[in-house]
Formats: C-alpha cells, structure tokens, sequence
C-alpha cells in the first residue's frame, strides 16, 4: 500500500465508524489491513470522545504492526474474532474491562501484570509463541478452550524477565477470581507454568492436552485452587506433572486421564493437600508417582493403573477406595481390593522401607472396623524392617516371627506350646522318668510333667519329683528351654502391640 493512503483505507474507516457505538465490524472479505496503531489509537485515547457505548468488536481482520497497549488504561470492552495478528500484541501492565480473542491467530502474548475487570477468553486460537499472563489479575474467568498454544523458542528471552525456553503458557502467580478453564481442545505444545497461581474458582483441564517430553508438561509447584482441580476424560500430559505443594479445596481429579512422564516423575504431588485425590487413570502412569507429604481426606485410585514406582512416605488419608474408571456422567463402579495387594502397593516404593506408610494403612483398615486386614499390615511391616537390620536382629526377628507373627499372631504360640506338650508326653510315657523321692513323690503322669516343664515359675509339683533319664533328658531340656523362649517372644510381641 502506498504511503499516506492509510486514510482512505476503507476498512480502518468502518473500524473508526463503529468504535463509537460499540458495533462489531466483519472485515471478512477485504483485502485491506487495519493497523496496530489505530485501534491503539481508539483503545487509549477514542473511549473518552466515544461515550459510554463504545467498544472494539473486530472480526476477521488481518492486524499489521504490534499492537502496543503497555500500561494503557482501557475503558471499553475489547473482542477479536478470526483475526490475525502479525505482531506479538504487548499488553504488559495494562488495565482493562475485559479480553476475548476467539479464532484468532497470533505470533504470541505479552500480558505480564495485566489487571482485568472482567473475562479473558482465548477461544479456539492459534498461538505460536509464549503466552505470558505472569502475575495478571483477572478479576473474572479465564477462557482458554480448544486454543493451542506453543512455543518455537524464538522469542523468549525478548521479555523481562525472560521466561523460561520451552514455555507454552506462563502464568505464574496469575490470580484468577472465577474459574480457569483450558478444556475442549486445548493444547499446549511446551510447558504450562501455573506456580504459585490463585484460582478463586476451579482449574478444569478435561480433555486438554499437554506437551513437553523433556521436562515438566504442567510446572504448578504453591499452586492454590479454592474449588476442584480436574484433568479427566481424555486429559493427557507428555511431560512431568509437578503439583508440589499445590492446595486443592475440593477434588484433585485425573479420572480416566493419560500421564506420560518425562524423566523421573510422571505425578509429583509432594507436600500438596486437596479435600479428595482420583488416581484413577485411564493407563498406568510411565514414570514415578509421588504421593509423599501429600495430605487428603480420601484417595481413589484403580489396581490396575497403579504404577510401577510409588512414593508414599509423609502420606496420610482417612479414606483409600477402588474405584474403576467411567464414562463421563456415570458413577465409577468399586473394585474390590485384598490387603494383599494392597500390600504390593506399599511395596512399590524405590526408597525402600519406612514405617509410616504401613502404618497410616493400618489406621485406615482399623477405623474401619477391619482388624485382621490392620494386623496383616503391621505385620508386613515388622517384616520389612526386619530385611534392614544386621544378622543378629534379623535373627531374633525371624524367631520372634515364626512363634507369635511380632505380637499380631500369639495364637501361633499356643501351637508351639501344644507341639512341644504332646512331644514331651509321649518321651516321658516310652521312657519313664525316676523318681527323686519315692516316698513324697506324686503319682507319675507324663503329661503334667512335660506340662511344668514347658511353663516357667508355675510349679505344678512334677518337674521336682521326676527325674528325666536317658534321651528325656535332652527332652526335658528342650522343653525348659521352649518354655522360656515362647514367654519371651509372647511379653515382647504383646509389648510391640501395646506400642502400637
């Protein structure tokens, strides 16, 4: 276009005529741009001339040079639709009524500290560059569905500070008072940085999709949600998952969602706390699980998504239900789970043993009235502690073990105790013993003598009176020595119970 023919530009004209009287204008059709300059023109200095209709509705229009609204305060409600932006529109520090770019296409967002009355809605656009939206105040809802936004890695560093290479949506510290949604096609080709975000609302990522192979897919580490976090039905994440001390008012949901980590972690929510957590993913979860310091009132999780690497060390739940995965809008059927597996879920730990997470798992069986399932745990704990001490503990452990199961099985004694009873009788019947003094002595009955022998302190008037000889000897030996060692081990597993 030649130069000075601006303003004989037919489609600036219409934009200029409707400005006033808050008319969208559909430039569908038109070869002629509108200019960057302009509509900042309108935006910054035409609302006050304009009177209190006056708005920018721009439709299909093809906008040349940068849209430069750097701490502009903007009084009139701004919507693009179908247009295309050949600049990054600069946004830092702006005040306005509201924002909605819906079809658009844009090389990228600069919108650090930008203050909204109202929404800010980024509809089914396409975004080659950074989205940044780094300490905004949006005093409404934030929109981001069926957008896909990437980042070619260009223009990172032209913004201070620079945000991180790799970053699709940068907004951390972003405070929104309604909800945030990014659902129906949203899809992020680069991190989504989400830490220390405020959402007054719920963060609903249903369907979304999330790609960052090399790191972290969603970085939300402080992240705050007053309402529910859900990432369900089709959600996918290529990339870590990291909620590392995020605070969830309501559910924590990744019903029948994907998580394909990167590197270590597929899930990081250590020291993060949410009224109930959905583990119930639609596949196993590639990479580690980290549930540790996590606190929730219930988890939901499915046997058969469990992952390979679980850590649960700090983790405390008053709740642990099975649950399979639904299609949206029906109720996730219960899946029956023994404590047997539910031991191998504990065992999946690569930190190796600690007590506390069979332990909280004992409490949960206990305040639910399961007392043997409780016993089964806290003896699979004392088992897995025994595999950590030297040989003379693993010794003593694995005797303690195999007479009273540490306390949670003494009825094994009273077995043993039988054994060696019925052991001791039949000796003393085959191979009478002497007796010591024959005029005091009480009449012979092998099975009270093997009885005294077995019980220390208790006299029973026969070990006294009869002496073993021969073989019974080595038996009645045997059996004072059995006697000791089954009271021994039933004080201290009785004394670990009383611990507990």
């Amino acid at each position: 276009m030649r130069s000075g023919s601006w303003r004989w530009n037919p489609a600036e004209r219409r934009v200029r005529s409707a400005f006033g009287g808050g008319d969208e204008v559909d430039l569908r059709g038109t070869a002629y741009p509108v200019r960057a300059e302009l509509l900042v023109e309108l935006l910054t200095g035409g609302a006050d001339r304009a009177g209190s209709r006056a708005g920018l509705r721009l439709r299909s229009a093809r906008i040349v040079g940068r849209l430069d609204l750097r701490h502009a305060e903007i009084t009139v409600p701004v919507s693009f639709g179908g247009c295309t932006f050949a600049d990054v529109p600069e946004l830092t520090e702006a005040r306005a009524v509201n924002l909605v770019l819906a079809d658009c296409a844009l090389p990228g967002l600069r919108a650090r500290l930008l203050e909204l009355r109202g929404d800010l809605a980024l509809l089914r656009c396409v975004v080659s560059g950074p989205v940044d939206l780094r300490d905004a105040r949006v005093g409404g809802t934030v929109t981001l569905n069926g957008s896909r936004l990437a980042d070619r890695g260009e223009s990172a560093g032209e913004v201070f500070p620079p945000i991180d290479p790799g970053t699709a949506l940068a907004a951390g510290r972003l405070t929104v008072t309604g909800n945030l949604h990014a659902r129906q096609g949203f899809v992020a080709d680069g991190q989504v940085w989400l830490g220390g975000a405020q959402v007054g609302g719920n963060l609903d990522l249903d369907g979304a999709t999330l790609r960052h192979p090399t790191g972290a897919a969603l970085s939300a580490d402080r992240l705050t949600v007053a309402g529910s976090l859900t990432a369900r039905y089709g959600f996918a994440a290529e990339g870590a998952v990291l909620l590392i001390h995020a605070q969830i008012g309501n559910q924590l949901n990744f019903h029948h969602g994907a998580l394909r980590g990167a590197g270590a972690f597929a899930l990081h929510l250590g020291g993060a706390r949410a009224g109930s957590v959905w583990l119930t993913f639609a596949e196993r979860p590639t990479g580690r699980v980290r549930l540790s310091g996590l606190q929730a009132d219930s988890i939901f999780d499915d046997p058969r998504t469990w992952p390979a690497e679980l850590d649960l060390i700090g983790c405390t739940y008053r709740l642990l239900i099975a649950r399979a995965p639904s299609p949206p809008g029906e109720p996730s059927p219960p899946v029956p789970v023994s404590v047997r597996q539910r031991l191998d879920w504990l065992r999946r730990s690569p930190e190796g043993y600690t007590p506390q997470p069979y332990e909280q798992l004992a409490e949960v069986y206990r305040r639910s009235g399961q007392e043997a399932e409780a016993r089964r745990v806290l003896l699979e704990r004392q088992r897995r502690r025994r595999a950590t001490l030297r040989a003379p503990g693993r010794l003593f452990g694995a005797l303690v073990d195999g007479l009273v199961g540490y306390g949670y099985r003494t009825w094994l004694a009273a077995i043993w105790l039988v054994a060696f009873w019925a052991l001791g009788t039949l000796s003393f019947a085959l191979d009478p013993s002497v007796a010591r003094n024959p005029a005091e002595a009480p009449e012979r009955n092998a099975a009270l003598q093997s009885l005294d022998l077995l019980l220390p302190i208790v006299n029973l008037g026969h070990d006294n009176a009869w002496k073993p000889v021969g073989g019974t000897e080595y038996v009645a030996a045997l059996l004072v020595l059995a006697g000791w060692v089954l009271t021994t081990a039933v004080v201290a597993g009785l004394t670990r119970t009383l611990d507990r």
